[in-house]
């Protein structure tokens, strides 16, 4: 189940991009996507485990795009928690590699 928290203009464009998520992913964990200012500690986006829920942060000043493919980043970082994926460099590589394949998948269903 999705939960969205925060302050940002793409709330509504939340759930849009995690229901296109899960057509290419099964995610079993609850999710919270928290629209905040992460300007400051340099990031577009976090995820932690909390529990049974996945905390996602998304910074709240990203244009769409950005917010977008930062969501996708993050989204793919769920499944990797849900997977038992560590290593943080292979971790980072394959979010890296399909944030863009998943954002041109998503705009292909705009």
């Amino acid at each position: 189940m999705l939960f969205v928290s925060g302050q940002s203009p793409h709330l509504s464009l939340t759930h849009r991009v995690y229901d296109f998520f899960l057509t290419q992913y099964e995610i079993t964990s609850d999710v919270e996507v928290f629209h905040t200012n992460l300007r400051d500690e340099n990031a577009l986006g976090f995820t932690e485990v909390n529990g049974e829920e996945q905390f996602v942060q998304v910074c709240n000043s990203l244009d769409k795009k950005e917010f977008v493919t930062t969501l996708l980043h993050e989204l793919v970082h769920v499944v990797q928690n849900e997977n038992g994926m560590i290593d943080e460099t292979e971790r980072e590589e394959q979010a890296y590699n399909m944030e863009g394949i998943l954002y041109n998948k998503y705009c292909a269903t705009c």
